[in-house]
This record gives C-alpha cells, sequence and structure tokens, in this order.
C-alpha cells in the first residue's frame, strides 16, 4: 500500500480575491501510516512559494486523513500571481517515502 494517496484539492482553481474558505484551497491526502511531510508549493518556473512542514503524528502528518489550507500567499505574505503551481508533498516514514505532484491554478 501507498504511504501517501488521494491527494486532490478543492476548489481548483482557486480565485484568491475571494473573501474567507472561498478565496483558499484546501489540500488533501490519506496517509497510510504517521509521516513525516513536507509540502512545497512551486511556480511554474520551479521557484519555491510556500512550504509546510508536519511531523510524524501531528496534524498533516498523522495516519488517515489529513488537510493543509493554501491561502493563496508566499512565504513572505504577499499573494502570489494568477497562473498555475504545482504542489509537491512528499511523506517519509519507516516504511519508506513516496511524492506526489498536483497542480493549483489561481485565478485573479
Amino acid at each position: 500500500e501507498e504511504l501517501i494517496c488521494k491527494v486532490s484539492n478543492y476548489p481548483n482553481p482557486v480565485d484568491t480575491r475571494k473573501g474567507g474558505v472561498e478565496g483558499r484551497t484546501v489540500i488533501n491526502y490519506t496517509l497510510n501510516d504517521n509521516a513525516e511531510v513536507t509540502m512545497t508549493i512551486y511556480d511554474l518556473m520551479g521557484y519555491v512559494v510556500k512550504e509546510f512542514k508536519f511531523t510524524n503524528g501531528s496534524d498533516g502528518g498523522k495516519l488517515g486523513p489529513n488537510f493543509v489550507t493554501w491561502d493563496g500567499k508566499n512565504e513572505l505574505g504577499a499573494f502570489v500571481s494568477k497562473g498555475g503551481y504545482i504542489v509537491r508533498v512528499k511523506a517519509s516514514s519507516p516504511k519508506g517515502s513516496k511524492v506526489i505532484m498536483r497542480k493549483i491554478g489561481i485565478i485573479h
């Protein structure tokens, strides 16, 4: 069984100009073991826009369904430009590691 599966995000694309829940995208994934998780969001040039890290067994790194909310902001707290972004989710546990990629569209 894969360490991480069922990676999706909603809404996609997301309009970050909207307030509240509609202006964010929720990235969901399921872990088959407690794992260290690093989620990195890149622009299409390959630059890191935002990174989230979750320790083994914490929210974001626990067995079962997990979710992370991205508000469309970069590490400096500014909204990213419209366009396509890649989210790379890497999960690592004693059972091994697995990387899954997803595309996120930002419209505004």
